[in-house]
């Protein structure tokens, strides 16, 4: 059920319908890189736990991705990671989470993230 809610949420995006701010929203539209971050809350999770038993909960999902210009119609996910909901500060931990994106936006950018151009 996971996997396909991950899968909807993503096809969503493919077809520009997400929901501001629910499912999507600007990271920081006054400095690049242009980066968005897609939401899922409450992701049904069990985790093992070092003594064999089993904890049931609920996670926090964000994806970052950019929609590069000079690519037009590519959709490129650069980071994805688990809401550190009970750090000690919240906004540190993801904006640490953002750095990680942005570094693998930085990383592709020069070679558009092996996109090839439909100019080709």
């Amino acid at each position: 059920m996971v996997r396909a809610e991950f899968k909807k949420r993503l096809e969503k995006a493919q077809r520009g319908e997400l929901e501001p701010v629910d499912e999507v929203k600007p990271v920081d539209v006054l400095n690049p890189p242009p980066l968005y971050e897609i939401r899922w809350q409450d992701i049904a999770v069990t985790d093992r736990l070092d003594d064999g038993t089993q904890r049931f909960g609920k996670v926090v999902v964000r994806l970052y991705h950019s929609e590069p210009v000079a690519r037009p119609g590519h959709f490129v996910g650069h980071h994805a990671h688990e809401k550190d909901v009970d750090a000690a500060d919240v906004y540190a931990a993801q904006d640490a989470e953002i750095d990680v994106a942005i570094g693998w936006y930085n990383h592709g950018a020069d070679d558009f993230w092996g996109i090839a151009s439909d100019e080709a």
